[in-house]
């Protein structure tokens, strides 16, 4: 999907802000996300993939024999025991739901390293900006509890109808995209002096060509 890879280059933009990290994606699908990640020359690049198909693909493409990567065969759910810590995490799996997602995100204290970041791909009710808006703050407040700062970027995206074209399925609506920036806390702020915190507005200030502006 075209419109997808200036979208994924910016979510490895914000993921890699440096060469030689350690980076885990969930879910290889088209390579979109990884290939982009490549770019950034990450230290070790762990990819976690379940389907046949797509773990045949990714060794007819030469992706096992690429300097620093892993690939990990398998549901996410079934190897993040022997996963270890890494800098910068994204996740993207097929035909799961939110529970799925929420499970994932437990897991993120014990393998997101103080510091570094994670992002998934936001599909998160896509075809209803109102009701993606409050599940983005539903992720801003379960992550705070895990110690994660979730923020989001606007992204102007463009998606005709000829991109659907032999798509089995439909699963982006609008022309904007928040893009998820959850960086986990090197160490609590002292409580004296400062006021509570809630969740953070998502309403962000207008963006062009996938330029992200935090909010």
């Amino acid at each position: 999907m075209e419109w997808e890879t200036p979208l994924m280059e910016a979510h490895a933009k914000i993921l890699c802000p440096k060469e030689n990290l350690d980076v885990l994606n969930i879910g290889f699908g088209m390579g979109i996300i990884d290939s982009a990640l490549q770019k950034h020359k990450p230290k070790s690049h762990t990819i976690v993939e379940v389907h046949r198909g797509v773990l045949k693909k990714m060794r007819e493409d030469g992706w096992d024999k690429k300097k620093g990567v892993t690939i990990v065969p398998g549901r996410w759910q079934d190897v993040m025991h022997e996963l270890g810590q890494f800098d910068a995490i994204f996740f993207d799996t097929y035909g799961e739901y939110y529970d799925d997602m929420r499970e994932f995100h437990s897991w993120l204290p014990r393998i997101l390293r103080p510091g570094g970041t994670y992002s998934f791909f936001n599909g998160l009710c896509p075809d209803n900006i109102v009701f993606q808006g409050v599940m983005c703050q539903v992720v801003q407040i379960e992550l705070a509890k895990f110690g994660i700062d979730a923020q989001f970027a606007e992204c102007d995206i463009n998606i005709g109808e000829k991109d659907w074209q032999g798509v089995n399925r439909k699963y982006f609506w609008s022309n904007t995209y928040y893009l998820p920036i959850c960086k986990r806390e090197v160490a609590k702020e002292s409580k004296s002096g400062t006021g509570g915190q809630g969740s953070r507005s998502i309403a962000p200030t207008s963006s062009t060509d996938t330029e992200e502006k935090k909010t």
